[in-house]
């Protein structure tokens, strides 16, 4: 599934998707297909760290899947003469347990049935940011996901974006499989 929106404090607008793979757009203008992209431009104010409930990858091969990501995406960046991204174990959990949602409840979208977006999962996890985007790839019956992914975003506009913006210096990469389908989400951050 594809969607794509750009967030910002002065005016909601749409991100370019790929519109060969549109399949539809809501009131909230997300674009639904096989990928998505969200970025949002609200400074958090500070809030308390939650406690921490050990969050790991569901697997070893999804944490190896993870760790890939991260690599693929860095390999990216350099080649586009950007610093390499930092991981942050905190944004990996907040969006491991994105993704671990999505599978569970069995929906593909940058907010939750709560309304909560990528920026609420954030500050909810007590991480202070400037700027915080989201990318998110749902592959289904691959041997390997991971690349077709990376490669989903990079032919996107919007995600691409968020790959290769260089405002961002710290992400997290959070996958859940549930039977042959594969969630994943990137958060990207800029923090203050």
């Amino acid at each position: 599934m594809l969607s794509g929106q750009l967030k910002t404090t002065m005016a909601p607008a749409l991100l370019a998707g790929l519109t060969s793979l549109l399949v539809g757009c809501g009131d909230t203008g997300v674009l639904q297909s096989r990928f998505s992209s969200l970025v949002d431009k609200t400074a958090a104010k500070q809030q308390p760290a939650p406690t921490v409930n050990g969050d790991t990858p569901q697997s070893p091969a999804l944490g190896r899947m993870e760790s890939q990501v991260l690599q693929d995406i860095n390999a990216i960046r350099v080649r586009n003469k950007l610093q390499p991204l930092r991981e942050n174990p905190k944004l990996a959990q907040v969006a491991r347990r994105y993704s671990r949602l999505m599978a569970e409840q069995k929906f593909f979208s940058h907010y939750d049935s709560n309304g909560k977006s990528v920026a609420d999962r954030v500050r909810s996890a007590g991480v202070f940011y400037l700027v915080v985007g989201e990318n998110l790839a749902l592959i289904g019956g691959s041997p390997r996901p991971a690349p077709l992914a990376v490669a989903g975003w990079m032919k996107s506009p919007g995600h691409r974006e968020n790959i290769l913006r260089p405002v961002f210096e710290e992400t997290g990469v959070g996958i859940w499989q549930r039977g042959r389908t594969v969630y994943f989400t990137q958060v990207f951050l800029k923090g203050f």
